[in-house]
């Protein structure tokens, strides 16, 4: 062998073993990571919490049209005991309101359905103009 070879072997031989020994990331690779999935972040989060308000202000007006439904078909099946709702202003409705305890006798509804989606916290309204029941606080 010439000394050339045996250099040149060596220098590969060296810089093998230096390549062999960093397998870790960086400091700066790191931080540079974590900035982006922290800017991505940024750009997601406010998208996700408007879709959520916007699918609890869709859930609160399909119940309270699912509700306005079982009144108008109990009024015209059961007009004897018909639910009284008003002809003007608005009534609010709460889950122990003895005509939507009606509902439940019927067995339109079960009572807890009434009390998760008829309560004090959510102030379920009906109006007499629109003739729709509406959830004051979705």
């Amino acid at each position: 062998m010439t000394n050339a070879q045996t250099t040149i072997e060596k220098q590969n031989n060296s810089s093998g073993l230096k390549r062999l020994k960093r397998r870790g990331f960086t400091l700066i690779e790191i931080l540079i990571v974590v900035v982006i999935l922290g800017v991505l972040a940024a750009l997601v989060i406010p998208g996700v919490v408007g879709a959520l308000t916007d699918a609890n202000k869709q859930a609160a007006s399909a119940r309270a049209s699912q509700i306005t439904t079982m009144v108008t078909r109990y009024n015209a099946f059961y007009p004897d005991t018909a639910i009284i709702l008003p002809t003007s202003g608005t009534k609010t409705f709460i889950y122990n309101d003895p005509d939507m305890a009606k509902l439940v006798g019927v067995k339109y509804c079960a009572e807890g359905d009434l009390k998760n989606q008829l309560d004090n916290t959510k102030g379920w309204t009906y109006d007499a103009d629109t003739k729709k029941i509406t959830a004051v606080n979705p």
